[in-house]
Protein backbone atom coordinates (compact mmCIF):
# COMPACT_ATOMS: atom_id res chain seq x y z
CA UNK A 1 0.00 0.00 0.00
CA UNK A 2 1.52 3.28 -1.16
CA UNK A 3 0.64 6.17 1.14
CA UNK A 4 0.98 9.81 0.20
CA UNK A 5 0.96 12.65 2.73
CA UNK A 6 0.09 16.13 1.49
CA UNK A 7 1.45 18.32 4.25
CA UNK A 8 4.25 17.46 6.67
CA UNK A 9 3.26 19.30 9.84
CA UNK A 10 3.37 17.91 13.35
CA UNK A 11 0.42 15.53 13.07
CA UNK A 12 1.27 14.18 9.62
CA UNK A 13 4.89 13.76 10.68
CA UNK A 14 3.84 11.85 13.81
CA UNK A 15 1.77 9.48 11.68
CA UNK A 16 4.60 8.97 9.19
CA UNK A 17 7.05 8.14 11.98
CA UNK A 18 4.45 5.86 13.56
CA UNK A 19 3.74 3.76 10.48
CA UNK A 20 7.45 3.44 9.71
CA UNK A 21 8.17 2.36 13.29
CA UNK A 22 5.34 -0.18 12.97
CA UNK A 23 7.07 -1.80 10.02
CA UNK A 24 5.64 -0.15 6.90
CA UNK A 25 8.30 0.09 4.21
CA UNK A 26 9.34 3.75 4.07
CA UNK A 27 9.89 3.27 0.34
CA UNK A 28 6.08 3.13 0.06
CA UNK A 29 5.61 6.60 1.59
CA UNK A 30 5.43 9.81 -0.48
CA UNK A 31 5.45 13.35 0.89
CA UNK A 32 4.78 16.89 -0.27
CA UNK A 33 4.44 20.21 1.53
CA UNK A 34 3.80 23.78 0.49
CA UNK A 35 7.16 25.15 1.59
CA UNK A 36 9.21 22.40 0.00
CA UNK A 37 11.23 22.11 3.21
CA UNK A 38 9.37 19.97 5.75
CA UNK A 39 8.59 17.08 3.40
CA UNK A 40 12.18 16.64 2.15
CA UNK A 41 13.48 16.81 5.73
CA UNK A 42 11.01 14.18 6.93
CA UNK A 43 11.65 12.01 3.89
CA UNK A 44 15.37 12.06 4.61
CA UNK A 45 14.74 11.23 8.27
CA UNK A 46 12.59 8.13 7.65
CA UNK A 47 13.75 7.06 4.19
CA UNK A 48 10.59 8.08 2.31
CA UNK A 49 10.17 9.99 -0.96
CA UNK A 50 9.63 13.76 -1.21
CA UNK A 51 7.82 14.66 -4.42
CA UNK A 52 7.69 17.89 -6.33
CA UNK A 53 3.93 18.43 -6.39
CA UNK A 54 0.56 17.13 -5.28
CA UNK A 55 -0.41 15.85 -8.72
CA UNK A 56 2.55 13.47 -8.81
CA UNK A 57 1.77 12.29 -5.30
CA UNK A 58 -1.91 11.69 -6.11
CA UNK A 59 -0.96 9.73 -9.21
CA UNK A 60 1.48 7.55 -7.26
CA UNK A 61 -0.24 6.82 -3.94
CA UNK A 62 -3.08 4.39 -3.21
CA UNK A 63 -4.02 6.31 -0.06
CA UNK A 64 -3.75 10.09 0.20
CA UNK A 65 -3.61 11.65 3.66
CA UNK A 66 -4.51 15.33 3.75
CA UNK A 67 -2.40 16.94 6.47
CA UNK A 68 -2.81 20.55 5.39
CA UNK A 69 -4.51 23.34 7.37
CA UNK A 70 -8.33 23.15 7.39
CA UNK A 71 -8.69 26.33 5.32
CA UNK A 72 -6.60 24.76 2.53
CA UNK A 73 -8.00 21.24 2.42
CA UNK A 74 -10.82 21.90 -0.06
CA UNK A 75 -8.47 23.66 -2.49
CA UNK A 76 -6.08 20.70 -2.31
CA UNK A 77 -8.92 18.29 -2.99
CA UNK A 78 -9.99 20.29 -6.04
CA UNK A 79 -6.37 20.36 -7.21
CA UNK A 80 -5.98 16.57 -7.13
CA UNK A 81 -9.50 15.68 -8.30
CA UNK A 82 -8.28 14.67 -11.80
CA UNK A 83 -6.07 12.00 -10.23
CA UNK A 84 -8.66 10.66 -7.75
CA UNK A 85 -11.98 11.06 -9.57
CA UNK A 86 -12.18 7.42 -10.67
CA UNK A 87 -12.68 6.37 -7.04
CA UNK A 88 -9.75 3.97 -6.96
CA UNK A 89 -7.87 5.88 -4.25
CA UNK A 90 -8.74 6.46 -0.60
CA UNK A 91 -8.55 10.00 0.79
CA UNK A 92 -8.04 10.44 4.53
CA UNK A 93 -8.61 13.93 5.96
CA UNK A 94 -6.99 15.15 9.18
CA UNK A 95 -8.64 18.57 8.86
CA UNK A 96 -10.50 19.64 11.99
CA UNK A 97 -13.93 21.13 11.43
CA UNK A 98 -14.23 20.03 7.80
CA UNK A 99 -17.23 17.73 7.38
CA UNK A 100 -17.32 14.73 5.10
CA UNK A 101 -20.05 16.46 3.08
CA UNK A 102 -17.88 19.52 2.45
CA UNK A 103 -14.93 17.34 1.48
CA UNK A 104 -17.06 15.27 -0.86
CA UNK A 105 -18.49 18.40 -2.43
CA UNK A 106 -15.01 19.75 -3.11
CA UNK A 107 -14.24 16.77 -5.35
CA UNK A 108 -17.66 16.71 -7.06
CA UNK A 109 -17.17 12.93 -7.33
CA UNK A 110 -17.77 9.76 -5.32
CA UNK A 111 -14.19 9.56 -4.09
CA UNK A 112 -13.92 7.37 -0.95
CA UNK A 113 -13.17 9.76 1.91
CA UNK A 114 -12.55 8.95 5.57
CA UNK A 115 -12.30 11.65 8.21
CA UNK A 116 -10.00 11.08 11.17
CA UNK A 117 -9.40 13.09 14.32
CA UNK A 118 -6.19 12.23 16.20
CA UNK A 119 -5.06 14.11 19.27
CA UNK A 120 -1.76 15.62 20.36
CA UNK A 121 -0.60 12.36 21.95
CA UNK A 122 0.00 10.92 18.48
CA UNK A 123 3.46 12.44 18.87
CA UNK A 124 4.29 9.71 21.43
CA UNK A 125 2.19 6.93 19.90
CA UNK A 126 -0.69 7.34 22.38
CA UNK A 127 -3.37 9.16 20.40
CA UNK A 128 -7.08 8.57 20.77
CA UNK A 129 -8.28 8.81 17.17
CA UNK A 130 -11.83 9.07 15.91
CA UNK A 131 -12.67 7.65 12.48
CA UNK A 132 -15.78 8.44 10.44
CA UNK A 133 -16.32 7.19 6.92
CA UNK A 134 -17.95 9.04 4.06
CA UNK A 135 -20.79 7.75 1.94
CA UNK A 136 -18.47 6.37 -0.75
CA UNK A 137 -16.08 4.70 1.70
CA UNK A 138 -16.39 1.00 2.49
CA UNK A 139 -15.53 -1.15 5.50
CA UNK A 140 -12.30 -2.00 3.69
CA UNK A 141 -11.42 1.69 3.56
CA UNK A 142 -12.01 1.96 7.30
CA UNK A 143 -9.67 -0.97 7.90
CA UNK A 144 -7.03 0.67 5.69
CA UNK A 145 -7.41 3.83 7.75
CA UNK A 146 -7.00 1.91 10.99
CA UNK A 147 -3.82 0.34 9.62
CA UNK A 148 -2.38 3.82 9.24
CA UNK A 149 -3.66 5.27 12.51
CA UNK A 150 -3.20 2.39 14.99
CA UNK A 151 0.61 2.87 15.07
CA UNK A 152 0.05 6.25 16.76
CA UNK A 153 -2.51 5.06 19.31
CA UNK A 154 -6.02 3.71 19.78
CA UNK A 155 -8.81 4.17 17.24
CA UNK A 156 -12.58 4.32 17.57
CA UNK A 157 -15.00 4.28 14.63
CA UNK A 158 -17.86 6.69 15.31
CA UNK A 159 -20.61 8.48 13.41
CA UNK A 160 -19.52 11.90 12.25
CA UNK A 161 -22.38 13.49 14.20
CA UNK A 162 -20.44 12.57 17.36
CA UNK A 163 -17.22 14.31 16.30
CA UNK A 164 -17.93 17.43 18.43
CA UNK A 165 -18.13 15.43 21.65
CA UNK A 166 -15.21 13.27 20.54
CA UNK A 167 -13.21 16.45 19.97
CA UNK A 168 -13.98 17.60 23.51
CA UNK A 169 -13.19 14.28 25.19
CA UNK A 170 -10.11 13.43 23.11
CA UNK A 171 -8.89 16.59 21.43
CA UNK A 172 -9.41 19.16 24.19
CA UNK A 173 -8.97 16.99 27.27
CA UNK A 174 -5.15 16.69 27.12
CA UNK A 175 -4.94 20.40 27.96
CA UNK A 176 -7.37 19.87 30.82
CA UNK A 177 -5.31 16.92 32.06
CA UNK A 178 -2.21 19.12 32.00
CA UNK A 179 -4.07 21.67 34.11
CA UNK A 180 -5.18 19.02 36.60
CA UNK A 181 -1.62 17.72 36.96
CA UNK A 182 -0.33 21.25 37.44
CA UNK A 183 -2.96 22.02 40.08
CA UNK A 184 -2.16 18.85 42.01
CA UNK A 185 1.55 19.59 41.70
CA UNK A 186 1.11 23.09 43.12
CA UNK A 187 -0.67 21.55 46.09
CA UNK A 188 2.32 19.23 46.48
CA UNK A 189 4.69 22.20 46.44
CA UNK A 190 2.56 23.81 49.14
CA UNK A 191 3.28 20.76 51.29
CA UNK A 192 7.03 20.83 50.76
CA UNK A 193 7.79 18.94 47.54
CA UNK A 194 9.72 20.45 44.66
CA UNK A 195 7.67 21.17 41.54
CA UNK A 196 9.53 18.45 39.64
CA UNK A 197 8.83 15.87 42.35
CA UNK A 198 5.16 16.80 42.56
CA UNK A 199 4.65 16.74 38.77
CA UNK A 200 6.40 13.36 38.45
CA UNK A 201 4.27 11.86 41.23
CA UNK A 202 0.96 13.07 39.83
CA UNK A 203 1.76 12.38 36.17
CA UNK A 204 2.86 8.81 36.88
CA UNK A 205 -0.23 8.25 39.02
CA UNK A 206 -2.43 9.54 36.18
CA UNK A 207 -0.61 7.36 33.65
CA UNK A 208 -0.98 4.22 35.76
CA UNK A 209 -4.61 4.98 36.60
CA UNK A 210 -5.50 5.44 32.93
CA UNK A 211 -3.82 2.15 32.02
CA UNK A 212 -5.68 0.34 34.81
CA UNK A 213 -9.01 1.72 33.59
CA UNK A 214 -8.31 0.44 30.07
CA UNK A 215 -7.05 -2.94 31.29
CA UNK A 216 -9.90 -3.54 33.70
CA UNK A 217 -12.55 -2.46 31.21
CA UNK A 218 -11.13 -4.88 28.65
CA UNK A 219 -10.87 -7.77 31.12
CA UNK A 220 -14.07 -7.66 33.15
CA UNK A 221 -15.91 -4.51 32.18
CA UNK A 222 -15.00 -2.66 35.37
CA UNK A 223 -15.79 1.06 35.31
CA UNK A 224 -13.86 3.94 36.89
CA UNK A 225 -16.51 3.96 39.63
CA UNK A 226 -15.67 0.32 40.43
CA UNK A 227 -12.00 1.21 40.69
CA UNK A 228 -12.75 4.16 42.98
CA UNK A 229 -14.48 1.73 45.34
CA UNK A 230 -11.36 -0.44 45.40
CA UNK A 231 -9.13 2.47 46.41
CA UNK A 232 -11.33 4.08 49.03
CA UNK A 233 -11.50 2.63 52.54
CA UNK A 234 -14.03 3.57 55.24
CA UNK A 235 -13.02 6.75 57.02
CA UNK A 236 -9.77 6.97 55.05
CA UNK A 237 -7.82 9.75 53.39
CA UNK A 238 -8.98 8.98 49.84
CA UNK A 239 -12.69 9.26 50.56
CA UNK A 240 -12.09 12.42 52.58
CA UNK A 241 -10.33 14.09 49.67
CA UNK A 242 -12.84 12.79 47.12
CA UNK A 243 -15.83 14.08 49.08
CA UNK A 244 -14.18 17.47 49.53
CA UNK A 245 -13.61 17.70 45.75
CA UNK A 246 -17.18 16.66 44.97
CA UNK A 247 -18.62 19.14 47.48
CA UNK A 248 -16.61 21.86 45.73
CA UNK A 249 -18.20 20.97 42.40
CA UNK A 250 -15.59 18.75 40.70
CA UNK A 251 -18.10 16.74 38.65
CA UNK A 252 -20.06 19.86 37.69
CA UNK A 253 -16.91 21.72 36.60
CA UNK A 254 -15.70 18.86 34.40
CA UNK A 255 -19.11 18.52 32.80
CA UNK A 256 -19.21 22.25 32.10
CA UNK A 257 -15.80 22.08 30.41
CA UNK A 258 -17.09 19.42 28.02
CA UNK A 259 -20.33 21.33 27.35
CA UNK A 260 -18.40 24.54 26.60
CA UNK A 261 -16.05 22.76 24.18
CA UNK A 262 -18.97 21.12 22.32
CA UNK A 263 -20.80 24.45 22.11
CA UNK A 264 -17.72 26.22 20.77
CA UNK A 265 -17.23 23.47 18.19
CA UNK A 266 -20.72 24.16 16.95
CA UNK A 267 -20.02 27.89 16.70
CA UNK A 268 -16.82 27.33 14.74
CA UNK A 269 -18.49 24.79 12.48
Amino acid sequence: MKIGFIGAGNMASAIVRGVVAAGLDADEIYLTDRSGKSAPALATEVGAHALADNHELAQTADVIVLGVKPHAVEDVLKEITPEISDGSKLVISLAAGKSLASLQQATETNVPIVRVMPNVNAAIGESMTGIARGAAASSKHVEMTKEIMVPVGRCLVIDEVHFPIFSALAGCSPAWMYQIVDDFARAGVNHGLTKYQAVAIVAQSMLGSAQMILDEAANDGATPANLIDRVTSPGGTTIAGLLAAQQSGLSTVLGLAVDAAVARDGELG
